[in-house]
């Protein structure tokens, strides 16, 4: 294809999905029913494909990160799965009345925070070096 071409059939393509995405469910079913397809049924057989495309991905993700953590033995591989929440708050707690902690942290004392604060509060102390296994 030449460059204009394949600009035009770009320009073509970008219209056409300003379009989908800009327009309304009513202009959408518009488009649809003379094509006798059922707008609710085609979005519930769309979301179907996507939810199983998120979930093959997650699946192909997972094993790929199992395959590297074989082949790499300098990987930590932490078994045992998920941490319940409570146990996340506990070794949050834990952490945070180490000495040189600041504060501002040990304030918060994880009781209004989500778990996934918890989580990520966690995550961020590790990444700060400030572990469990290491004394800061």
């Amino acid at each position: 294809m030449k460059d204009n071409d394949q600009k035009r059939f770009e320009g073509t393509m970008a219209a056409v999905d300003d379009a989908i995405l800009t327009a309304t469910a009513t202009e959408i079913a518009e488009h649809l029913r003379p094509l006798e397809i059922e707008p609710r049924a085609a979005a519930t057989a769309m979301r179907s494909r996507i939810e199983a495309a998120v979930r093959d991905r997650g699946k192909k993700l997972m094993k790929a990160a199992a395959e590297q953590a074989r082949r790499e033995p300098s990987l930590k591989v932490i078994s045992g799965g998920l941490q319940q929440a409570g146990d996340l708050r506990a070794k949050l707690a834990r952490l945070l009345s180490r000495p040189g902690i600041p504060t501002t942290l040990a304030a918060r004392d994880g009781r209004s925070m989500s778990d996934a604060d918890v989580e990520s509060l966690i995550q961020d102390l590790a990444e700060l070096g400030i572990t469990e296994e290491k004394k800061p």
